[in-house]
């Protein structure tokens, strides 16, 4: 789904820039075996009453291109809030201070003394510290939760003939695109009241010095949220373990939304490919609609407040919808920004998918409820950076890509667009495995369809894409 709308007019008048340079021997580089996940090594101490974290981080980042590289790109989208980013030291692996970086909005470029060669390794150390604004949000610390989303920085994809994939905020949509990566977490919360909750996108371990410790790998970023309002509710998909933390009076719909999100996860991995992680977390947002990230999504409070105990609900509709996103998000990813169809008409056909196969009865209602009641128009393939309001761009990305899939579907059966689409997350998905980025194009999308029908599909592109 949307992030938070207000994003986009802060930050006009929120950026900050940062231009340093100082003295600093060259980085150490070791021979690795190509094909070697960035690992992210974190540890935040949160200081509950002043609002703000401490953070420490190491990034071991490979070059797995076939040709040297001579600076490395970081992401920093905390960068993007005025006085929510502050960088304390940036060093190599031996404690020297990197030469002339610059961190311009939420790009920082880190040149190397020396290139980095196919298959080599470097190490990078962050200190920094965090200032979450006070508003609302999928970054944010309020009086009702702790949201800590797109908070260290992160390594850019690099795409061969494109270079470092960093793109702006648009007024609508998702427009960070993330490569596959490990993380190990370590998280202190001090002085926060004693029924203070975690809710995180990976598990956690608890040492006796109350130091949460959270391993994940092979997942697009590590998020997670706090509070001391939250009420959580625990059930299994298998050996999945799913949970919901939710505010005290939706404690009902709490347990709607958990109770639609098991069955999705099985549904999908039956439909797909099984889910990869060990954990799946809700959590209930102060802030309207939803939001996914790898292992964690939220889901606004709208949608408990509507909720009147029936599954023809949007809050069951947008809990299957993000759930469906662990597959078109995570597992396979793609340009958010420049293609945000392939995932969001994916997630949004996926909730067809989950109403045909648990409440049959209710698909009709769902095509009503969720997609002509809309009157959709506008070409599937556009970008985020062609709308500036909400709703057009739902109806032409989402609304109008379930109606495209739809008719694909009804041209070449039922048979073969199921076999379409397990077979376009199994080849993405695979392709994570080697260059660890798993991203989809709308290229890949038509010709691993062509693998699975000889219909001709010309009126359909024609009447859904702009350039067909």
């Amino acid at each position: 789904m949307t992030p938070v709308q207000q994003t986009a007019e802060a930050i006009e008048s929120s950026t900050q820039s940062v231009n340093t340079a100082i003295t600093s021997p060259t980085a150490t580089v070791t021979a690795v075996p190509v094909n070697t996940r960035t690992r992210y090594t974190i540890s935040a101490v949160l200081d509950y009453p002043n609002r703000s974290l401490s953070v420490t981080e190491e990034v071991l980042y490979t070059n797995r291109l076939t040709e040297p590289v001579n600076e490395l790109v970081f992401v920093v989208e905390p960068n993007l809030t005025y006085g929510a980013f502050e960088l304390i030291a940036l060093t190599w692996q031996d404690g020297t201070a990197v030469d002339e970086f610059t961190l311009d909005s939420q790009r920082l470029t880190v040149p190397l003394r020396e290139p980095l060669q196919p298959g080599a390794n470097i190490r990078v150390n962050f200190g920094f510290n965090l200032y979450p604004p006070g508003m609302e949000g999928v970054f944010c610390f309020t009086v009702t939760q702790v949201n800590l989303s797109g908070w260290y920085p992160y390594a850019a994809p690099y795409i061969e003939g494109k270079g470092w994939v960093v793109h702006d905020p648009g007024k609508v949509g998702e427009y960070q695109v993330y490569e596959l990566a490990d993380f190990t977490v370590d998280l202190r919360v001090d002085n926060a009241p004693d029924d203070f909750m975690v809710a995180a996108s990976a598990r956690a371990t608890i040492d006796d010095s109350g130091i949460f410790h959270f391993e994940q790998e092979d997942v697009r970023n590590f998020t997670w949220s706090g509070s001391s309002n939250y009420k959580m509710f625990e059930a299994f998909a298998g050996d999945i373990r799913v949970r919901a933390f939710v505010f005290p009076t939706d404690q009902v719909a709490g347990q709607a939304a958990l109770d639609a999100t098991v069955q999705a996860l099985n549904l999908y991995s039956s439909l797909f490919e099984p889910y990869t992680h060990n954990s799946l977390t809700i959590v209930e947002a102060g802030f309207a609609d939803g939001m996914e990230y790898d292992g964690l999504h939220y889901l606004g409070r709208e949608y408990f407040n509507a909720y009147e105990g029936l599954p023809s609900s949007y809050l069951t509709a947008i809990s299957v919808h993000e759930t469906a996103h662990q597959w078109w998000y995570g597992m396979v990813g793609n340009d958010q920004a420049y293609e945000p169809w392939l995932d969001e008409s994916l997630a949004a056909y996926s909730e067809l998918l989950y109403y045909e196969n648990t409440y049959p009865d209710l698909v009709k209602w769902w095509w009503e409820t969720r997609v002509n009641y809309f009157n959709p128009k506008g070409w599937v393939n556009n970008t985020i950076y062609d709308y500036s309001y909400f709703r057009p761009y739902v109806n032409a990305i989402y609304l109008r890509g379930v109606q495209c899939l739809e008719a694909i579907r009804q041209e070449i059966g039922d048979e073969a667009f199921m076999a379409f689409l397990k077979d376009y997350f199994t080849t993405i998905h695979g392709r994570g495995d080697e260059d660890h980025l798993g991203l989809a194009t709308s290229t890949d999308f038509w010709e691993i369809l062509s693998r699975h029908t000889d219909a001709n599909l010309s009126a359909i592109k024609a009447t859904y894409f702009s350039q067909p």
